[in-house]
């Protein structure tokens, strides 16, 4: 029986699986399509791909003062050093949201890392990746027919270390937007290394005064819940102030009478913003305020461009349209 039993149960046919809807492959690669989409959008997110063009401005800037005016001889080593900063800053960006990955989870539960949509391991691994292409970048734009010129590696490394030191510790501290204004510095000085010669001391001035300008903006959009909130509001006031005028200085020295005008409409611009902040420091005023000072920073380098270099330095209000055309253009398409 037992033998019986066993033949006439392999004996069954075999059930056959209903055919499968047509519109089940369809919506298998919907979902890998929208699995895409949210990975791309994550790392965009990540790297803050809008802002990427940012650094392009201290690069500029310091280019065209060494320079004094378009870099044509240099094109090839201005592109590397280019990429170079945008690795470095896109690095900061990464080291940045690993660094604040517990913070994130309760006070920006929306950031990719927080969400689970990156892993804090791949994340980084990409920072880190990030730091030594924007090393190897700038160490191979000082290879030229003459021989080789390890100023641009040496700036680097300064600038990738101030970038580590600010995510890894400084930032925390009431260092951090020093060391935060030192970045933005070093990555003007590295603009200037682009002729291939030693660092032009014109450019130490407008670097300086970049770092001070960032300085102030990272003081005054540092979150504070304290008692003396307003009052570090306007101390961070004071010092973007204080960079505004160093620069309005500079630039009647040189008579650049277009670079003056520029920096008072950009003095008015984020002056009524900070001063609305300072009267009512809630998280909307202070964040506006926060806007148009990243906003105003590239007409704010322009200006030393400008004045320090002639009118090829108005080609970095360029960067502007790209970097809202980037906000629209993953707005439309990652969300």
């Amino acid at each position: 029986m037992g033998n019986d039993r066993a033949v006439s149960v392999h004996r069954q046919p075999r059930r056959c699986r209903p055919p499968r809807p047509r519109g089940d492959s369809a919506a298998t690669g919907s979902r890998a399509g929208a699995s895409r989409n949210v990975s791309l959008g994550a790392w965009a997110r990540l790297v803050r791909v809008p802002n990427l063009p940012s650094p392009l401005a201290d690069i500029a800037l310091g280019a065209f003062v060494v320079s004094g005016g378009w870099p044509a001889d240099h094109l090839p080593r201005l592109a590397l050093l280019c990429m170079s900063s945008i690795c470095l800053y896109a690095a900061g960006m990464v080291l940045n949201d690993t660094y604040d990955v517990a913070e994130d989870r309760v006070g920006r539960p929306e950031r990719p890392l927080p969400r689970g949509h990156i892993s804090f391991a791949y994340a980084h691994a990409a920072g880190l990746l990030l730091l030594a292409m924007g090393l190897v970048l700038a160490g191979f734009s000082g290879w030229h027919e003459n021989g080789f010129d390890q100023q641009p590696g040496r700036v680097a490394v300064a600038l990738a270390f101030s970038v580590w030191l600010y995510n890894i510790w400084a930032k925390r501290t009431v260092v951090g937007p020093v060391v935060m204004g030192l970045c933005r510095g070093q990555n003007v000085l590295l603009g200037a290394t682009v002729a291939g010669v030693a660092l032009d001391e014109r450019a130490l001035v407008p670097a300086a005064a970049c770092a001070l300008y960032i300085g102030g903006l990272t003081w005054f959009a540092r979150d504070d819940a304290r008692l003396s909130r307003r009052t570090h509001l306007a101390m961070a006031g004071l010092i973007v102030a204080g960079a505004l005028v160093w620069a309005a200085s500079a630039l009647l020295a040189e008579k650049a009478w277009l670079a003056l005008g520029l920096l008072a409409v950009l003095a008015v611009y984020v002056g009524q913003a900070m001063a609305r902040a300072v009267a009512q420091p809630d998280a909307g005023p202070v964040r506006a305020a926060v806007g148009r000072l990243l906003l105003g920073y590239i007409p704010f380098s322009t200006a030393w461009a400008v004045g320090f270099a002639g009118p090829a330095g108005w080609c970095s209000l360029l960067l502007i349209p790209v970097m809202i055309g980037l906000r629209r253009y993953l707005a439309a398409r990652l969300t």
